[in-house]
């Protein structure tokens, strides 16, 4: 089964809005990034006030994905069946589409047969940590509440965070899932301290990843492994940010006040350094002058995985990489050149000229930076 969203994602001209439905949620996640939960909620008339105006505004943009975003969304299921209405019942002028992530501890029944109903115009991923086990560990013991048949069946798209303590199962984790009948998207959790044992044990369950996919052609590789090696630019004096935030995403809390995105928003980072992002200018070229000194002849800079928000909370400073969370990503690069190497040399990559000399480029680079 193929997202839909991935497609919208990737338009030009496609703005992302995201509605910050409750600071609430049902859950105790262990690397939950959201440290200043309350019990308030977003009101309708809030909600529907904000989707009229990102539908009529004027802003370049023609497509519009509406994350309904938590806390747990599906506690305030009840708005988001009125928003998807009102959506429905008008004729903009911009498409749109809408999707959220859920624990997926609520999503039975009436919710289930309402996005089943929606399926054309709303996606959902689930947050599964891997097997059982390691789903409970990280995850306030919610293994056995989540209908995990329904979303293997309607939205086989699992989000599986890693932590220092599942980190010794990634593998069997991932293939878990895969198991299960999920496509995996697997990161490493951000904001988290890893220890000085953690970046070999990365290294060794990455090579058992890779060996199972090498073996299973057919099996779509989790996104830990498929960093994207062949948009890198070494030695580029413009790199690219790595996620989309910016001019195209806007993120609303509760109130109805406007962030860069959800994890600069008062729930991630509280009020304070909340109202110091509202400044922060993201339609500007990065200047790498404004990188950390290890980053700025990074070659994989404009492409690895790190969290805007979450460093500016953690340092008030948008581009300061915590060393831990840098050490474990030149591992997770090194495994990814090496997979796409050993996938180039096995004839599973089809390629042009110019696609593979930037291939063969860019696993140089990543592996000169692991030396």
């Amino acid at each position: 089964m193929r997202k839909n969203l991935d497609a919208f994602m990737n338009k030009p001209g496609t703005k992302i809005v995201i509605l910050t439905l409750t600071n609430s949620c049902n859950l105790q996640c262990t690397y939950c990034y959201e440290h200043n939960k309350e019990t308030e909620s977003m009101k309708l008339e809030t909600a529907l006030k904000i989707v009229e105006h990102e539908m009529t505004v004027d802003d370049g943009s023609d497509f519009v994905c509406l994350y309904y975003f938590g806390g747990e969304p599906f506690l305030e299921f009840e708005t988001i069946k009125k928003i998807h209405s009102y959506m429905h019942s008008h004729t903009w002028s911009k498409g749109w589409f809408g999707f959220s992530t859920t624990n997926g501890t609520l999503v039975h029944g009436e919710i289930q047969d309402w996005l089943r109903e929606n399926a054309s115009s709303m996606e959902v991923y689930v947050s599964l940590d891997g097997s059982r086990e390691m789903h409970n560990r990280n995850r306030s013991g919610s293994f056995d509440q989540i209908d995990v048949e329904f979303f293997r069946d309607e939205y086989p798209f699992a989000k599986m965070t890693v932590t220092e303590a599942t980190l010794p199962n990634l593998a069997a984790g991932v293939i878990s899932l895969h198991e299960m009948g999920f496509e995996v998207s697997a990161n490493l959790g951000y904001g988290i301290k890893w220890t000085e044992e953690c970046p070999e044990i990365l290294a060794e369950q990455l090579q058992c990843l890779i060996e199972y996919y090498l073996e299973h052609p057919d099996i779509k590789p989790a996104t830990i492994l498929n960093l994207a090696i062949m948009d890198m630019e070494p030695g580029s004096q413009t790199p690219k940010r790595f996620c989309g935030v910016g001019p195209y995403m806007k993120s609303y809390d509760v109130d109805g006040q406007a962030y860069p995105c959800h994890a600069f928003a008062p729930l991630c980072i509280g009020k304070d350094l909340a109202e110091e992002a509202k400044k922060l200018d993201f339609s500007c070229p990065l200047d790498p002058k404004n990188l950390d000194e290890k980053c700025q002849n990074c070659p994989v800079v404009g492409v690895c995985p790190t969290c805007y928000g979450i460093n500016f909370g953690a340092c008030g400073n948008v581009y300061h990489i915590n060393d831990d969370h840098c050490r474990m990503m030149k591992v997770q690069f090194l495994a990814n050149a090496l997979f796409k190497y050993e996938q180039y040399q096995r004839g599973m990559l089809t390629l042009s000229p110019e696609e593979e000399y930037r291939l063969l480029r860019n696993i140089k680079a990543v592996q000169e930076l692991a030396d």
